[in-house]
């Protein structure tokens, strides 16, 4: 009997302790959370201009398109910049349309590879050509160096918000970072360095 008691008392204990370290647990993950700002889209690269000035660039199909300077529909531009060859482009593809039907912004892939290698891309990423324009030019005026790749612009054509998209989260924090004024997520930090502090 007195055997039975010391277990079932020792059992208490345990569970009692565990409980006491999860609740120990819990309170310093949720400092962890308060200390870490919530990242976006990541531009690494800055543009060589804020105000993109139009584009007058063709379609993989051969339809004319303009990208930059002032839209008449008075709609924002989604410029997805993806690659064959990347396998976070092509899961990102079905990501991004979704998103901007949502938004309401207009959307053009783009990319920048020779018109053998963006015709293959077509295929791998589920794309038609009138959805897709190459150019070279247009990667290096909003500072592309890796894909996938956003650029908002508003309908005069500014940019808006830039970066790298692996997700969702990251397509949304280019309009969180529009909102806030800044052009990224590095911009937003470097002129408030105390986000990162717990509050």
């Amino acid at each position: 009997m007195n055997a039975l008691i010391l277990a079932q008392g020792t059992l208490w204990g345990i569970l009692l302790l565990t409980a006491a370290v999860s609740l120990l647990l819990l309170r310093q993950i949720k400092a962890l959370y308060r200390k870490i700002a919530p990242l976006g889209a990541l531009a690494p690269v800055s543009p060589a201009t804020s105000m993109l000035p139009p584009q007058h660039l063709s379609t993989l199909d051969g339809q004319s398109v303009t990208i930059g300077g002032h839209h008449q529909n008075g709609r924002q531009t989604l410029l997805l910049f993806v690659s064959g060859s990347c396998p976070v482009s092509q899961k990102m593809i079905s990501i991004t349309r979704d998103f901007c039907g949502r938004e309401h912004l207009d959307l053009l892939f783009c990319g920048d590879d020779t018109p053998q290698a963006q015709q293959a891309a077509l295929l791998t990423l589920g794309l038609t050509q009138s959805e897709m324009v190459n150019s070279a030019t247009l990667g290096r005026l909003l500072g592309v160096d890796r894909v996938p790749f956003a650029v908002l612009l508003a309908p005069d054509g500014a940019v808006e918000a830039r970066g790298l998209v692996n997700n969702r989260e990251h397509l949304e924090s280019l309009l969180s970072v529009r909102a806030t004024g800044y052009s990224s997520i590095q911009s937003f930090l470097d002129a408030n360095p105390r986000a990162l502090s717990a509050s």
